[in-house]
């Protein structure tokens, strides 16, 4: 399985570093976690659904479901997702085969070939990774009371941590809020111009008064030791420059199953409906 697959469908770092917060709290269960995520990447092919959900203030201003099968040793992949915010709707498929990633929305007949992108970071992955690592648990070992580990009868291993209010650490909670702040920021630097297919949320602009008031994660290890289960909960609170109070409440439930048993399909593609796709820019090069 790819190391890349969450990020592949664009979900938030947010998430990812709640869950590094998470497994980073006593050595058993970062050890635990750490070794069924290099198990998880050797699998030859999976299926993993994602569903992710943004409120504001009890509502849902963004949500995300996404089932995603890989096999690896075919090299052939495919992504079906649903995705809204509070005004539109899109459902897209994905495919990777011949070593191009193509993409299919509802409502069109043209089919996008995204342009490959070199990443600046390629060769330095292994050491970035290990420096994270090594930073995270320098940031977390304060946690280590409040991380729960526990054996189930059938093998497998739940990693639990639920941390509220006081419990979160200053260093978290600094770093995590001054993210948030400057996200909208971000997000308008990266690039002005509509996309083909995307659809972003419209994210209040916190300014002041940011603060984490959960996060939470559990994590599910089976007897293989490969990841079955990981459910993400933060709850944040904060005002915007009119002093109208949001919380924002984001969560993920990701399931995997089907290991080294899922197959993908390669679909047929008409050479003549192809587009390419320029995701530097976020619009197609017609």
């Amino acid at each position: 399985m790819n190391k890349k697959l969450l990020a592949g469908i664009g979900i938030s770092g947010v998430i990812m570093l709640g869950s590094v917060y998470s497994i980073s709290a006593n050595t058993s269960g970062y050890e635990l976690f750490k070794s069924s995520l290099k198990q998880t990447h050797t699998a030859d092919s999976a299926t993993m659904s994602i569903k992710v959900n943004l409120e504001d203030n009890n509502k849902s201003i963004f949500s995300v479901d996404s089932l995603y099968k890989a096999d690896m040793e075919d090299q052939v992949s495919s992504i079906s997702t649903q995705i809204a915010n509070e005004t539109e709707k899109s459902n897209m498929n994905m495919y990777k085969q011949d070593g191009n990633w193509f993409v299919m929305k509802d409502g069109t007949d043209s089919v996008y070939q995204i342009k490959k992108m070199n990443s600046p970071h390629h060769s330095n992955t292994a050491e970035l990774q290990d420096d994270m690592e090594n930073l995270i648990d320098v940031m977390t070992k304060n946690l280590q009371q409040q991380i729960t580990v526990a054996e189930k009868k059938n093998g497998s291993h739940t990693i639990e941590l639920d941390l509220t209010g006081k419990e979160i650490p200053l260093t978290v909670n600094a770093l995590s809020s001054l993210m948030i702040k400057h996200a909208v920021m971000l997000e308008d630097t990266n690039g002005q111009e509509s996309s083909e297919f995307h659809i972003k949320p419209t994210i209040p602009e916190l300014d002041h008064d940011i603060t984490f008031k959960q996060i939470k994660m559990v994590a599910n290890v089976n007897k293989e030791n490969y990841l079955d289960q990981q459910i993400f909960k933060a709850v944040v609170t904060g005002k915007d420059k009119q002093g109208k109070t949001h919380e924002l409440v984001l969560s993920m439930d990701l399931n995997v199953s089907d290991y080294n048993g899922t197959t993908v399909t390669p679909v047929s593609i008409p050479s003549e409906k192809v587009i390419e796709l320029d995701m530097s820019k976020g619009h197609s090069n017609k």
